[in-house]
């Protein structure tokens, strides 16, 4: 049975090994360039972190704001958005994992350890990620219902936003690092995305 999606969009199918190459070359690359650059150190596997954080943020984001930016002006840049939100949430997914690969790997030469709260926020969102990665096909949509599919990647991607902006605040806040621009691409993420679906409920209910 062929989907009838709410925006008439097909999906880019036929880009999504082009998405897949991108990422993982992103992703590798950061490894390549960062323990070439320097020696593998501690610092060389923070770095790698940070890199591969910074490449599936981005990555979310264009999966996060596709939809409300296309509400807010269609055009032929946020359609060519929407139509490939499948597979920028993908190729999220991807950089995420290869993310928590360096984390892992940082932690394991840094003997750092992590806080039962991280572990529980982080753990949380990777949660949703890979609930949002297995049903992010037509075949999960048909089984769980249109309905249940768009509340799951709903709460899911808002889960995931208020993560990244938390983490970018605390990271700024304990002098870790100071993304400032990433803080405030991250919140304003948040704030366009809720208030364009307000905008959808109240043309909905009137």
């Amino acid at each position: 049975m062929e989907l009838k999606r709410k925006s008439g969009f097909g999906l880019a199918k036929q880009s999504f090994w082009t998405w897949m190459a991108f990422t993982l070359f992103g992703s590798l690359a950061f490894a390549v360039w960062q323990f070439t650059v320097v020696p593998p150190s501690v610092e060389a596997w923070h770095l790698w972190t940070r890199y591969t954080a910074r490449l599936s943020f981005f990555l979310f984001l264009v999966s996060y704001l596709a939809a409300p930016l296309y509400q807010l002006r269609a055009n032929t840049v946020t359609s060519w958005l929407r139509r490939h939100r499948r597979n920028a949430g993908i190729s999220f997914a991807i950089a995420h994992i290869i993310h928590l690969f360096a984390l892992i790997g940082f932690f394991s030469v840094s003997g750092e350890t992590v806080d039962i709260v991280t572990l529980g926020v982080g753990g949380g969102a990777y949660l949703a990620m890979f609930l949002m990665l297995i049903s992010s096909n037509d075949a999960a949509i048909r089984q769980l219902g249109a309905d249940n599919w768009h509340r799951l990647h709903k709460l899911g991607a808002h889960y995931l936003a208020v993560v990244f902006a938390i983490t970018y605040l605390s990271h700024f806040l304990s002098g870790l690092s100071k993304p400032t621009f990433l803080i405030v691409l991250a919140f304003a993420a948040i704030v366009l995305r809720v208030y364009v679906d307000l905008i959808a409920r109240q043309e909905t209910s009137s």
